[in-house]
């Protein structure tokens, strides 16, 4: 919803909704591979929302299409960098007067890097202690009946358990508040989303 536009007593001024401070928030859904955030992430978008999608299907496909380098299973620091830059633009082209549901946040670059031990460029070091999503951050459990893996996501069952638990510690260290979203129906899980963000 947008302010309303009125005249009242011959003066014209601003009626905000009630939920405007719910307009205002940049909100992450993050998680392992196939748990469930995209589908999440397109019924939020059915409903109205703004959302941000997860870039990284996009490079991997470039790359594998061009035999190229940057590939998570080959150069994961090249392809972290990669996604790191586009993911900082995200945040930064989010307009600042709506709320953003987005598909994995620029923390998830870190954590992916952690797993791997790599060095994390200052460059996002800096712009996560300057800039804030907001302080609840959804997480998609693993959900075995539903994972699956292809030529883009190669992780095992194993591997995404692990990216869980990276994932939950490192927005923990930056003093997020983490809400794990219940196994239901894709209409019971944004309900339950949007429950908590209201």
């Amino acid at each position: 919803a947008l302010p309303i536009f009125t005249k009242s007593n011959h003066y014209y001024c601003w009626i905000l909704p009630s939920n405007i401070e719910f307009m205002i928030k940049k909100i992450v859904i993050t998680g392992a591979p196939s748990t469930g955030k995209t589908s999440l992430i397109h019924k939020l978008q059915q409903e109205g929302f703004i959302c941000i999608p997860e870039i990284s299907r996009e490079i991997i496909s470039q790359q594998i299409a061009i035999e190229g380098e940057a590939l998570p299973w080959k150069n994961l620091a090249a392809f972290s960098k990669q996604v790191a830059v586009l993911r900082k633009a995200q945040f930064i082209n989010a307009t600042k007067n709506s709320t953003h549901f987005f598909d994995r946040g620029l923390i998830d670059v870190v954590a992916y890097m952690n797993i791997d031990k790599l060095e994390i460029p200052e460059f996002i070091s800096d712009f996560l202690n300057k800039n804030k999503y907001h302080s609840t951050v959804f997480i998609t459990p693993i959900w075995e009946e539903i994972f699956e893996n292809d030529r883009e996501r190669k992780e095992n069952i194993e591997q995404a358990i692990l990216i869980e638990k990276q994932l939950k510690k490192c927005y923990q260290s930056f003093g997020y508040d983490i809400i794990e979203i219940p196994k239901l129906s894709i209409e019971e899980r944004v309900n339950f989303i949007i429950s908590h963000i209201k």
